[in-house]
């Protein structure tokens, strides 16, 4: 896997976890809730788990991981790990939340649909 392939697949992987929690109702999008409206705090814990399923991926590609293997931690990886500051992680959770805007705007108009109906 080339470079760009895995930053084009990190980035298209991360607007789809970043927008699941809010345009569905199933829990982590596969397994069904006992309630009819899934609360506001599950779609938030959701999105954090989201969030960290991508800053995993993203870690596993700086590494250098690219075959499946060695993305799964099956095999060696030949890159290495940058520093970072506090900078890099509040730009990558803004990042994320701008993400998933377009999932939140539904969730919201959706909502006040409903309301009105």
């Amino acid at each position: 896997m080339t470079t760009s392939v895995s930053v084009y697949s990190l980035i298209v992987l991360s607007f789809l976890l970043a927008n699941l929690p809010w345009i569905n109702q199933r829990l982590f999008a596969f397994i069904p809730m006992t309630f009819h409206n899934k609360p506001f705090w599950v779609r938030l814990l959701e999105w954090c788990v989201g969030f960290g399923l991508a800053a995993l991926l993203a870690w596993r590609f700086e590494l250098g991981c690219s075959s499946i293997p060695a993305l799964f931690g099956f095999a060696a990886c030949a890159g290495e790990i940058y520093a970072k500051t506090w900078e890099f992680y509040s730009v990558a959770v803004v990042l994320f939340a701008v993400f998933a805007l377009p999932g939140f705007i539904y969730f919201v108009e959706n909502g006040r649909r409903q309301k009105r109906a």
